[in-house]
């Protein structure tokens, strides 16, 4: 069973906002390239918590369709 939890929804939510705030400041202090680099990384972040849940789908989609 897919286990979405809202707290999973406020912690991208979150680092969407932490990320914008450092986009910002680096982008308006001349750092193009941290500024860049930290969006990325805010971006690996929020995969790494959102590929297990598409997995556990793709298993329920298997399960429900006996696709073995």
């Amino acid at each position: 069973m897919l286990s979405l939890d809202v707290t999973l929804i406020f912690k991208l939510a979150a680092l969407a906002i932490i990320i914008t705030i450092f986009y910002t400041f680096l982008k308006q202090a001349g750092r193009d390239e941290y500024a860049y680099m930290t969006v990325l990384a805010g971006l690996a972040i929020a995969l790494l918590w959102v590929i297990p849940l598409i997995l556990e789908l793709f298993e329920a989609v298997r399960a429900v369709f006996q696709l073995y």
